[in-house]
């Protein structure tokens, strides 16, 4: 429901409170990493987004992006457990930090995003997270096609989503060097001043667009999705032929996108706390939108708002925080769902069922 430039944001009545099914689903021996500097666990905790596809014999595959370093995993889904695969996934050869948050798969490609945000602790700058990545899929594996020398096939590095944010009225106040993220100033560098800088945290693909979910800026309670042409962004046509769009979600107050998933019908959106410490609290919650742009503030449909209260946290766990979101199936009445969080180790796999 559009709401018009002009229009407030209305309330709508409280979903309903849903708990896991099931999980912290188990991943056996976990994602392995070959870590020089960082220590093991704390990439085994930083899952961010999760993309997948069922491939010629219906097993569930799923490409899962990691906010430390820049190498992408495979897992299977076969509830109740997380099946991880050990091949590496090189999502750019560099030394510089991708800060994957967000992955997504229209059965061709597989897709990964970096934050395009400065970095939490000081507001640095960090160029190495401007990558939109792309390569092609294999329906038979379900997994990365690979030439016949191990590299990725169609593999592409896209960095105009940038100068693309750049241009768009909607999000250039947020969009530039050292732009703190929230309300406050960051604990490494207490004079400067929280900008509300962007911070792209979910995607999805459907009918040939790309859409961007921004955990940042939040503002009264609105946040926004950037859609672009996916196959403009990655080639070098003029900028416009990428024909942006952005949107305004009313998700509630202190609300950003976490992560999207497209659906049969449109998006699914995972909605939680926004990028300033004081509003950590906010909750998450799973809307559903049509994912069709308009001029004024969408008023997406609340589904449900996630009951985490009794998740105990295992021994490797550090934290409890949903940040990716993919579908198991999809019923006349309800959507089943599978949500990672960024905190426990290799994801800590909940399973959700929230009513449509």
């Amino acid at each position: 429901m559009s709401l018009g430039l002009g229009a407030s944001v209305l309330a709508q009545p409280a979903p309903p409170s849903v708990r896991p099914d099931s999980g912290p689903w188990d991943s056996g021996a976990g994602f392995h990493f070959d870590l020089k500097k960082k220590p093991l666990q704390k990439t085994r905790q930083s899952v961010s987004g999760i993309a997948c596809n069922l491939n010629a014999a219906q097993q569930r595959i799923c490409l899962l992006a990691f906010d430390e370093g820049a190498e992408a995993r495979y897992a299977t889904i076969d509830p109740p457990a997380l099946r991880i695969d050990l091949e590496p996934v090189l999502l750019r050869d560099t030394t510089e930090e991708l800060d994957a948050e967000a992955a997504a798969t229209d059965g061709r490609y597989f897709y990964v995003a970096g934050s395009h945000s400065a970095k939490r602790g000081d507001c640095a700058s960090n160029p190495g997270s401007r990558h939109v990545i792309r390569f092609r899929l294999d329906p038979a594996t379900g997994r990365a096609l690979r030439s016949p020398t191990g590299a990725l096939v169609e593999h592409a590095d896209s960095g105009r989503l940038w100068p693309l944010m750049q241009a768009q009225p909607e999000l250039a106040p947020y969009v530039g060097e050292r732009k703190c993220l929230g309300d406050e100033p960051p604990d490494k560098a207490p004079t400067l001043a929280g900008q509300q800088g962007v911070n792209i945290e979910g995607m999805a693909v459907q009918g040939g667009q790309l859409y961007f979910g921004f955990r940042g800026p939040v503002l009264d309670g609105v946040a926004r999705v950037l859609a672009v042409n996916a196959e403009a962004l990655f080639s070098p046509q003029p900028a416009s032929d990428a024909k942006p769009t952005v949107t305004r979600l009313a998700l509630g107050p202190h609300r950003g996108i976490r992560d999207m998933v497209a659906v049969k019908t449109g998006m699914l959106l995972l909605a939680g706390p926004d990028d300033s410490r004081a509003n950590q609290g906010a909750g998450w919650t799973v809307a559903w939108w049509d994912g069709k742009a308009a001029a004024g503030v969408v008023q997406p449909r609340m589904l449900a708002a996630l009951d985490l209260s009794g998740v105990k946290l295992r021994q490797c766990d550090k934290e409890l925080k949903p940040e990716a979101i993919t579908v198991l199936e999809e019923t006349p009445t309800a959507y089943k769902l599978l949500v990672l969080s960024d905190g426990l180790c290799d994801g800590g796999p909940l399973a959700f069922t929230v009513p449509r």
